[in-house]
């Protein structure tokens, strides 16, 4: 009889154990592509050539902006109860950039970018949310690169650098902490310019 209810009440714990277990949710953020897999070339300084008709001269000048990507993330829930009539999703609310050079003797500061990202939660697998963010900001150029500014048709790398984005946030429902990284290469350089307008 005691074998019998030491049996029984094994079979009743690990049923349990199954069922809270199977309840619990899992969730999955991912970044699915950071400028859709492709390098990034970082174009130290934009330049603009205009006639100045007071001087009778010709005038060139340039300016030092900042590069965005198209980020994908993904954020896979699963589990008991899925969908709900709450909507999960995950908030990102920072990305944190560390640049890390080809070149060992070259060290960069990471960046640190604010922001509000929503990313619904998907069962499915198939859903992604598409954004565009900075991936190098003009002071980051302006601080690293800033001296290395040539006039066209001075073309040249200055470095490749291996990006490392981390998102970081919560779940809206759950409050989890939940984190996705992903890489982007950077070529910096002086680059060929349209010097008859900026952003060309």
């Amino acid at each position: 009889m005691r074998h019998s209810l030491l049996g029984l009440l094994t079979v009743v714990a690990i049923a349990g154990l199954l069922i809270t277990t199977g309840c619990e949710r899992a969730s999955t953020l991912r970044v699915a592509s950071i400028n859709n897999g492709n390098t990034l070339r970082a174009d130290i300084g934009d330049f603009y050539r205009y006639f100045d008709t007071v001087d009778s001269e010709w005038v060139t000048i340039y300016q030092i902006a900042g590069d965005s990507v198209e980020v994908v993330l993904q954020y896979v829930e699963i589990g008991a109860g899925l969908p709900t009539w709450t909507p999960y999703e995950a908030i990102i609310n920072k990305a944190t950039i560390k640049y890390k050079s080809a070149d060992p003797e070259s060290q960069y500061e990471p960046s640190v970018i604010p922001m509000t990202q929503y990313v619904m939660a998907d069962q499915t697998n198939k859903k992604t949310t598409k954004f565009y963010m900075s991936a190098v900001t003009a002071t980051w150029k302006q601080t690293n690169f800033g001296d290395a500014v040539t006039e066209p048709p001075d073309y040249d790398i200055l470095d490749i650098v291996k990006a490392t984005f981390e998102f970081s946030g919560w779940d809206s429902v759950a409050l989890r902490d939940v984190k996705a990284t992903g890489d982007l290469q950077i070529e910096f350089g002086n680059f060929y310019d349209d010097i008859s307008s900026f952003g060309k």
